[in-house]
């Protein structure tokens, strides 16, 4: 908020700003209308919308509007009906869950968790609100914000095959294995053919070494979703493991193929050519890399390493001094660096 000679605190239109109020403008009508220029919204002190201006604003009309702003429920559906009488179905209420989701879509976390809490405040039985807000902080990282929602979700609906998914997630980040595969087979006895827990299911595997079970659930995803690039990057990363390069090649080349700017599948086909000796294949995926995804580290890393195979130690000095322009504090960039000085 800033004060520039107003009666009132004025909120500038920054780009962040504009996108969160145009999809509450979007909601505030039937049909869907993007924000128009220019607009403004009248807030109260719970900021709530009062009332939206389409164009300019009179002084005369906003002046008049500021001391007529409803106080009560009652005040608000005295405004809102266009006659008098008594209003049977109880009150008019924001649906906070569809802003929410709508704000989650588009990025806007803080906005659509505070959507989320306030549609539970309203309803606390609401497992799709709990597991929205449960999986958001799974997203950010706040595990124990997580594992409260999420953990409330399957209690209100036990038959939630996403929410297990979510808690094998969070189990498998914060190295709780046993209790991860558990959660996973939850989700897929409740959906036999959810590619998404097979997948994670499949790679919690291969990362224990069980090759044969990552191998039956991933092959049942590919299966399931056969143009899904995690599947084949998950597959291609199995056989890489075993060391069947040929295959291992096929699957992370068609992940590539599905998402081109795939930056593990493109950085994992570089270290499988340099295992194979082929040399100006692996630079090409690690440049490719570097320009798909400039903050992945370990493209510059694995580039600088192939240019130092190569005897190439002032090419290999330029990649790492591109990554430390980007990220200034990597560690690994600056003792490869060092090495090389």
């Amino acid at each position: 908020m800033t004060r520039e000679a107003l009666p009132l605190p004025a909120l500038f239109a920054t780009q962040e700003v504009a996108g969160i109020y145009n999809i509450v403008y979007r909601y505030l009508f039937d049909r869907r209308r993007d924000l128009g220029i220019p607009t403004s919204f009248l807030i109260d002190k719970k900021g709530m919308i009062v009332k939206v201006y389409q164009g300019l604003v009179s002084p005369e009309h906003l002046r008049g509007d500021l001391q007529s702003v409803p106080r009560t429920p009652e005040d608000r559906i005295g405004k809102a009906l266009p006659f008098e009488g008594v209003l049977y179905q109880g009150t008019f209420q924001r649906n906070q869950f569809t802003y929410g989701v709508a704000f989650f879509q588009h990025g806007y976390l803080d906005q659509a968790a505070e959507s989320f809490k306030q549609a539970i405040s309203v309803n606390p039985d609401d497992a799709e609100a709990c597991y929205n807000l449960g999986t958001l902080y799974l997203r950010r990282n706040n595990f124990s914000e997580a594992r409260r929602y999420l953990e409330g979700t399957v209690k209100l609906r036990p038959n939630y095959p996403e929410a297990w998914n979510n808690l094998g997630m969070l189990d498998a980040q914060e190295g709780q294995t046993d209790q991860a595969i558990r959660n996973f087979q939850q989700s897929l006895q409740l959906r036999p053919d959810y590619a998404v827990a097979l997948v994670n299911l499949g790679n919690l595997y291969r990362r224990q070494r069980s090759f044969d079970e990552a191998e039956r659930l991933l092959s049942r995803a590919l299966e399931i979703e056969p143009e899904d690039p995690e599947v084949n990057y998950s597959l291609g990363m199995l056989y890489a493991q075993q060391d069947e390069v040929p295959r291992a090649s096929q699957y992370l080349e068609k992940a590539v193929s599905l998402r081109p700017d795939y930056p593990d599948a493109l950085n994992n086909l570089g270290v499988l050519f340099v295992r194979e000796q082929h040399y100006s294949e692996a630079e090409d995926k690690f440049k490719t890399c570097i320009q798909a995804a400039p903050s992945f580290d370990q493209a510059y890393l694995n580039l600088a390493r192939l240019y130092v195979t190569l005897n190439d130690r002032q090419k290999a000095r330029e990649v790492l001094q591109m990554l430390l322009r980007q990220q200034p504090q990597n560690t690994m960039a600056q003792q490869a660096l060092e090495m090389l000085n």
